[in-house]
């Protein structure tokens, strides 16, 4: 019973990754540890390779439908991946459950700001300055490495409010992103690469598939719709968050 509920979850999870760009690691590991029973490092390993691929095929598709912005992308990786490993290092001085708080925090701004309407371009930003490009991808870095997560929910605003990037070409375009961040993280997690295959092999195809309904749903839609649907699912996993491990501080 526990295999078939957590093979429908991992499939809400690529159907989340393939419409909204983003997601997949703040439901991913929950969903392997407390569903599936993993041991919490292995269920890190698992994730990466579940989230890493799966956000691989996401991007692929993405790209027959619009252009991703290639060049932007590889700028977040390149100046995020370095300020990764600093925010990592910093959030080891602040208490876990703050943590958890910040990044529920984090979440409804980025989906408040996703909600407030805004002219939407319909072609990808000349590109000629990289500086946004570079700022914004230093800045998610380091909230990923600080939050302890993939960084989607961060990627999409920031390439979108930041880098007035179509909604639908911001999408794809953080699945580039996030492969390339779990292949960084599945790198400094080498240690612990002993996931177990058969496990794998249950779980990536409804992955995939459900991320094929996504990026076919994200194609559907309005670039309104999407923006929407991203602010209120993020604003609400944001509040969900922050008010229950606010209520575990004000306990302790």
């Amino acid at each position: 019973m526990h295999l078939w509920l957590g093979i429908f979850l991992i499939g809400v999870m690529g159907l989340i990754l393939g419409l909204l760009g983003g997601g997949g690691s703040i439901l991913t590991v929950p969903i392997l540890v407390y569903v599936l029973g993993m041991e919490a490092h292995s269920a890190i390993v698992v994730s990466l390779v579940l989230v890493g691929g799966t956000a691989l095929v996401g991007a692929l598709l993405h790209q027959r439908h619009c252009q991703l912005a290639w060049k932007q992308g590889l700028l977040f990786v390149a100046f995020g991946a370095p300020l990764n490993f600093l925010g990592a290092n910093v959030s080891s001085r602040v208490p876990a459950g703050m943590l958890l708080v910040l990044f529920g925090l984090l979440m409804g701004v980025a989906g408040a700001a996703m909600l407030v309407k805004r002219a939407e371009r319909k072609n990808l930003p000349d590109g000629r300055s990289i500086w946004p490009a570079v700022a914004s991808g230093a800045t998610v870095g380091f909230l990923a490495g600080f939050l302890g997560v993939g960084g989607g929910f961060m990627i999409v605003p920031s390439l979108v409010l930041f880098l007035q990037m179509p909604i639908k070409t911001a999408t794809g375009t953080s699945l580039l992103v996030i492969t390339a961040n779990s292949c960084v993280a599945l790198f400094g997690h080498r240690h612990a690469l002993n996931p177990g295959g058969l496990l794998l092999l249950e779980l990536v195809p409804p992955a995939l598939i459900a991320t094929y309904v996504g990026v076919w749903l994200a194609q559907k839609l309005s670039a309104h719709q999407l923006r929407e649907i991203f602010g209120v699912f993020v604003i609400l996993l944001g509040v969900l968050m922050a008010a229950y491990n606010g209520v575990i501080l004000y306990i302790r």
